[in-house]
């Protein structure tokens, strides 16, 4: 008996060490927010909104396709400025520098350590290159792939991401005033030639990628809702209740302007061996350079913990269920 029960403990430690790093690695990451239908009427029917402490409405961003999209600045403001309590972590970002991102489509050259190099040219500056933008110098389009000439697989993201995250989110840094774009996640078997999943970013809702279908991602917004219990300065208390704020979706150069991830993409839905591959497509560059980049630091709604960590707690339980069993038989 004794020698049973010290198993059990032996199990147990080890669930504890599993949910010890999972709270470790998930510590940091900050989670975007539930998001459901506003309900508005198209051509608005695609706008998602957060359901605040309060019972408000809150816009925080839109579907694309096999996309969510959420702006940056909403979320701070809510936080900041509207003082609502469950969205107060948004008031200060995670930082996003060397380990915490892996630049897919930059300005400039960039290293990404393990990854390969992202894939350049944003700025429209440049000849037509395999690596960089596709499309001609200064016409106002920009078309890239990532990675050019090597592979990224689901094992290396999963390593990046780390226990806990099974959904990627991607940060995207925008420059210039107002910009159309679309792109698209693929899933390949190993070899790259077999497609085994893609998750389109645009705005024709198939689950499939639409090149002429584009994307308008506005550099300023005004936004409304209802909360007839929100005192702050931008809401009409004690009169009709509406909040007014201006959302400024170009907060500078090298922060996060907005997060998206595809809520259907599951990492472990896949073989480590298979491989990733994205592209992008941007019209209306008139100045500057774009960025778009996975984070580590930020995680979806629907992220939980990865199998292993499941199987490890579930042993515990097991464990539990048969130590009390065992006891009632004594």
């Amino acid at each position: 008996m004794k020698t049973h029960l010290k198993a059990i403990k032996s199990i147990l430690q080890a669930s504890a060490v599993a949910v010890g790093l999972l709270s470790a690695s998930s510590a940091f990451a900050l989670a975007l927010p539930t998001a459901t239908s506003c309900g508005y009427p198209a051509p608005n029917d695609n706008l998602l909104c957060y359901t605040s402490e309060t019972g408000a409405r809150l816009y925080v961003g839109s579907s694309h396709d096999d996309f969510i999209s959420y702006s940056v600045n909403a979320l701070d403001q809510y936080a900041s400025k509207f003082g609502y309590t469950s969205l107060s972590a948004w008031s200060t970002l995670p930082p996003f520098g060397s380990g915490q991102i892996v630049k897919l489509f930059s300005f400039n050259n960039s290293n990404n350590g393990a990854f390969p190099d992202a894939t350049t040219g944003t700025g429209d500056n440049h000849n037509p290159s395999p690596s960089g933008d596709q499309t001609p110098k200064n016409d106002g389009q920009y078309y890239g792939e990532w990675p050019v000439g090597s592979v990224v697989t689901v094992a290396q993201l999963k390593a990046f991401l780390g226990a806990g995250f099974n959904t990627p989110v991607f940060a995207f840094d925008l420059n210039n005033t107002t910009l159309q774009l679309n792109g698209y996640l693929q899933v390949r078997a190993a070899g790259g030639t077999t497609v085994i999943d893609n998750f389109g970013f645009d705005n024709i809702s198939n689950s499939d990628y639409d090149p002429l279908s584009l994307v308008t991602a506005l550099a300023a917004q005004t936004v409304t809702w209802y909360d007839p219990l929100n005192t702050s300065s931008g809401c009409d208390f004690g009169g009709t209740g509406i909040c007014t704020m201006v959302v400024d979706n170009n907060v500078g150069s090298g922060k996060p302007d907005f997060f998206a991830y595809a809520p259907t993409f599951d990492l472990y839905d896949y073989a480590d061996t298979d491989e990733l591959y994205f592209t992008m497509y941007m019209n209306g560059l008139v100045s500057g350079g774009e960025e778009l980049a996975l984070t580590n630091v930020i995680t979806s709604p629907n992220n939980v913990p990865e199998p292993g960590v499941l199987s490890l707690l579930g042993l515990g339980l097991v464990g539990i269920a048969f130590s009390r069993r065992k006891s009632r038989e004594v």
